[in-house]
This record gives C-alpha cells, structure tokens and sequence, in this order.
C-alpha cells in the first residue's frame, strides 16, 4: 500500500493488470444490486422504442422523442440476444460503465504518463467504480453509461493527440511525423461521433473538446499553427461527418423543443448541481472533492500545462453553455446532462490526492475517506427505489374485478403498462386520456415529447363515455399537476362515482373509484 501511493518506482505489468481487474471486479458487484428492481419510467420508454421496428425508429421517433435512435437501435440489437428483462435491458448499461472503468485505469499508461500517472489513473478509476452517481446510471437501461463511456475516450483520444503535438512543437509541416498522430486522431473522430449519436446535448461536450484543444494549442504549445490545425481539425471533420445523417432530425428534435413547456423551473442550486452528481456523496463530499479536484489541477497546471487548459475548457465551457440555456432560454435537467463529467473530475482529484498531499498517510486517508463517503453515498441509492411499477400494476391486477376500467394520465404510462400489464392474463380494460402513445398533432399542450399531450375539458366528454360501461374505475396518474392541473378527470369520474381507496406513492396516484 506504501509502494502504490509513494508513487515512486514503475509498477510492475502483472500488479497493474491485476489492480485493473480488481477495480473493474469492484464496479461491476456494485452495480448489480438493484439490476432486478422495476423500471422507472424513463427506462420503459427505453424498452418500448427498442421494441419498435427500425424503419420507424428511425424515421417517425425522431419526430416526437426528444432523444437521438442510436441507444434504441444499440439496446434493441441487445434484447434480440440477451432478452427484455429488467435485467437484461440494464446489462448493457452496466458493461457500458465498467468500460469506462477500465478506460480510466490504463489511461496513465495510454498516455505514457508515467510511474505517478499510472498510480493515478487506477486511484481514479477506484474512485469511479464506487461513485454514486457512476453506479446509478449504470443501473438504468438509458444512454447516459454509454454517452460517459464514448465522452470518456473522446477526452482520452484528445489528450493523446495533444501530448502527441507538444512532442513535435518544433517540428514544422515538412518535418512533422504523421504515425505517432494518426491513433489519437482516428480514436478522437470516432469516439467524438459516436458521442454526437447518443444524445443531443453531446454536441456541447464536443464543442468542449475541441475549445480546449485550441486554446491549448495557442496558449501553451509552440509550432506550426497549420500542423496542429490538420491535427485537430480533420478529427472533427470525421466526427461531424460521422453525425451528419442525423443533422436533420437533431435540428427537428431541438425545435420540438423549443416548442414545449418543461415541467421544470431554474433555481440556484442548478449552479453547483452537475458538481453534486459528479461527487454525488453529499455535502461533505463535494467539499473534500472539490478541494482535492483543485489540488489536482494546480498540480496538473504546474507540469502539464496544455492538458490543464483543455481539461478545464472540457469542464467548464459545455457546462457554462448549458447553465446559460437553462438560465436565459428554457430550463433543462442539469445533472444527468453531467454524467460524463465524472471520470476526468474522478482523475483531478486522484491527481489531488496523489501529487497535491506530501505525506503517504495523508494520501492514504484522503483515499479512504473518499471511498467510505462514495459506499455510503452507494448504499442509500441502493435503499430507494425510484418507481416501482411492477408492484403498482400488479396491486391494480391482484385488486381488480371483472369489468373494471383504469384511466390513465398521462398517455406516456403506456410505457410501463406496455412492459408489465401485457405480460398479465388478466388485467382491466385501459383508457388512455386523451388518446394511446404517441397522441400527435393534438391541438394542445405537450409535455416532455410530442407524444404525451396535457388534459383540456374536452376530454371529459371521453371519460363520461367509457364510463357508461365500467363499474369500478381506477385513476392511475402520473405527475398530475403537469398533466391535469385542474384534475379535470377526476373530477367527471367523481360525478358518477365515489372514492373508495388510494394505492400510490410519491408522484405516482392510484385511486379507485366504485
């Protein structure tokens, strides 16, 4: 333990594999203990879109999900293999996070960086296998594990490329050495476009990138501006080429947009909220981060002049664009859009911890403490399901009578019914309100994609209709106060009958009506 923080010698090949499998053994067993748990809404949309044939996918989704196909398309190659279970739809989520896992630890020695970076590279790919927020999303079938893995060697790749240019500062383009660039230069393009497919707030990750690439290009590293401009640029040529079919739809899916009203609202806390997804382990953990993330750079700014600049630019400038959108043009989620911070964050502060504190049992204890905090930080994630539909449609199953009807809002819980009611012999007759997903090019308000449209009193009339033939009626809602503020539909079922028992919890209401 001594040797390893001491940082001093070159660690040997097998102990370094060895620690490498070790740290991805750690990840992958924390991932696992709620790959059984219900899926959560948003990951039955996962589950519904990957069912759908490609054709449409691919042509008619774009136009009401606000989300790019790849991930579906990826996950439903995944399912015709592995199935549709909850298990199964998470699996590639959870290989998709150890891979970055992996990619962290050898980065030290894709990047030569020596004895110390080596010891880096494993301390933070130890501190990213027991981050909270790491282990979330790579327990949810949903692209944000693969939109970190891909960004993960997006930002390895430009790393490479620009130690790659400050080897040959002062070589000019007659003398430049093409082989020793071209690995960085094809593993940037073809990581930075497959990041571009996975989600569409990518974009700003790229544009991180490729900022940091050129301020520390012109600020730090001396040479032929044209070398380095063929360098950097014919990267992100390919990548742009690579994401260039989906450019149509990406310009339709952010004028959808645009067009409707999010259920959210800005707040301060959106300032620092990507930080606490990073740490994800409370306060006292984004305190101890922070500090030593600092600590990391200062270091790295003293040595590595360059990676600091574009590792800060990576940081910093999409998360300045994106809180700039959230706070002047419409308000967004901010910390799943930051997942992919973590693993350079996670490098910063193991570089803090490694180089930034003297003493070996300051390191030591420094380590501990971050991965203590992170396990229990793990450990309440695992205690609190987000929603629990498989147990909420069994209950409506298990209580239901014959000639019972559920009305449902709004029409996007199709997705969970879909996924768990259709897997039951038995289970009452669904009134979607207004209308089954996608109800499109409805004259009315839309929430959070353009196939999930709000309740207007029209719908009444549609209700009054189904119960003319049901006894009993079960109000299943989602989000009320977004979807039927006015609680226009309970309020015509209670016209004809009366309240009987409530079921739900949180956001989630299961009433029944006879």
């Amino acid at each position: 333990m001594n040797a390893f923080f001491a940082g001093r010698e070159p660690l040997d090949r097998r102990y370094f594999w060895a620690a490498c499998i070790i740290v991805c053994l750690i990840g992958f067993a924390l991932r696992l203990p709620t790959l059984e748990r219900s899926l959560w809404l948003d990951e039955t949309y996962s589950a519904w879109f990957s069912a759908l044939p490609l054709h449409e996918l691919w042509t008619r989704v774009p136009l009401y999900e606000t989300h790019p196909p790849m991930y579906y398309t990826l996950l439903k190659g995944w399912s015709t293999l592995f199935g549709t279970s909850e298990v199964a739809l998470r699996a590639m989520s959870v290989l998709g996070s150890v891979a970055t896992i992996l990619l962290l630890a050898v980065s030290g020695r894709v990047l030569r960086a020596g004895p110390l970076g080596e010891r880096v590279a494993l301390l933070a790919a130890l501190f990213l296998a027991v981050n909270r927020g790491h282990i979330q999303y790579a327990q949810q079938a949903r692209p944000y594990a693969l939109e970190t893995l891909a960004a993960t060697a997006a930002i390895l790749f430009s790393l490479v490329v620009l130690r790659a240019l400050v080897a040959q500062s002062g070589r000019t383009l007659h003398t430049l050495q093409l082989r020793p660039l071209l690995p960085g230069m094809l593993g940037l393009a073809l990581a930075a476009g497959m990041t571009l497919w996975l989600h569409d707030t990518a974009l700003f990750i790229a544009f991180g990138i490729w900022a940091g690439l050129t301020l520390s290009l012109l600020f730090a590293v001396p040479g032929s501006r044209l070398v380095q401009a063929l360098a950097i640029g014919a990267p992100g040529v390919v990548a742009l080429l690579l994401w260039s079919p989906f450019l149509p739809l990406f310009l339709a899916q952010s004028h959808n947009v645009q067009s409707m009203p999010f259920w959210i609202s800005t707040k301060l806390s959106d300032l620092w909220g990507a930080w606490f997804l990073v740490t994800a382990g409370g306060r006292l953990l984004l305190f101890v981060d922070g500090l030593l993330a600092l600590a990391g750079f200062i270091v790295l700014w003293r040595g590595d002049r360059p990676s600091a600049i574009h590792l800060m630019t990576i940081l910093l400038l999409p998360l300045a664009t994106i809180l700039s959108i959230n706070y002047f043009v419409k308000p967004v989620f901010i910390d799943r859009l930051f997942e992919w911070m973590t693993p350079p964050v996670m490098a910063l502060v193991a570089l803090g911890v490694m180089a930034g504190l003297r003493r070996v049992s300051l390191r030591k204890w420094a380590a501990l403490a971050i991965i203590a905090l992170s396990l229990v930080s793990a450990y309440r994630y695992y205690l609190y399901p987000t929603e629990d539909w498989r147990g909420w449609l069994a209950l409506i199953a298990a209580k239901s009578e014959p000639g019972d009807l559920v009305a449902v809002v709004p029409n996007e819980i199709e997705m969970p019914l879909s996924y768990y009611a259709a897997k039951r012999q038995s289970f009452p007759d669904i009134l979607y309100v207004p209308a089954p997903f996608p109800a499109l090019g409805l004259k009315r308000r839309y929430i959070g994609n353009l196939g999930s449209p709000a309740v207007i009193p029209a719908d009444r009339a549609l209700v009054r209709a189904a119960l003319q033939n049901h006894r009993r009626v079960w109000l299943l809602e989602r989000a009320v106060r977004l979807y039927d503020p006015q609680n226009l539909i309970r309020k015509q079922i209670l016209t004809t009958r009366k309240f009987e028992a409530s079921y739900g919890s949180g956001s989630i209401i299961i009433d029944l009506f006879d």
